[in-house]
């Protein structure tokens, strides 16, 4: 492949496909997991890694016509899960929503800002968005939270029903 190919193929992958295949991606996973979709259909969940598979094989080293064969494939098969979906009436597993009823605070917890906008239209306006990765970054950081992931540690599936005081919270 000559370097003016290879400069057309980046371009063509980078301008064209990126954008329509990011698009077509958010609208599934603003609601869903591959989970999600393997539990529903799983051999719509194998096509839909082929296809992706296959686009990832044509932006690596494909020639222009194998990324916009595998762009066009891949944006239609997040157009079919997605609609397939849908129309199961399959819920929403790509966020979950965390409540404090004694100080009323919301979270979102996605690993996509998508996700999160998508349970916000679901109802949750003013929950704050965190990724997992910032749920155990905080745990790491505040002492009680520290505290509460040793209870969890020792006990398996405990759950925080309430919390009274916070002596010594700044200690440990």
């Amino acid at each position: 492949m000559s370097r003016r190919e290879f400069t057309k193929n980046i371009d063509l992958m980078v301008r064209t496909w990126g954008p329509r295949v990011n698009e077509a991606a958010l609208v599934f996973e603003a609601r869903w997991t591959r989970s999600a979709l393997r539990n529903f259909d799983s051999k719509l969940a194998d096509a839909f890694a082929l296809a992706l598979s296959q686009y990832e094989a044509a932006t690596t080293s494909g020639s222009s016509t194998e990324i916009d064969n595998a762009g066009t494939r891949l944006v239609r098969a997040y157009g079919v899960i997605t609609a397939r979906l849908t129309a199961a009436a399959v819920p929403d597993d790509a966020y979950m929503i965390g409540r404090d009823p004694a100080t009323n605070t919301e979270i979102i917890i996605a690993s996509v800002p998508a996700a999160a906008e998508r349970a916000r239209e679901q109802g949750h306006r003013f929950a704050k968005w965190f990724s997992p990765d910032e749920i155990a970054t905080i745990i790491g950081l505040d002492a009680r939270a520290k505290k509460i992931a040793a209870v969890k540690a020792a006990f398996p599936g405990a759950e925080i029903t309430g919390v009274t005081g916070d002596d010594d919270a700044d200690q440990a």
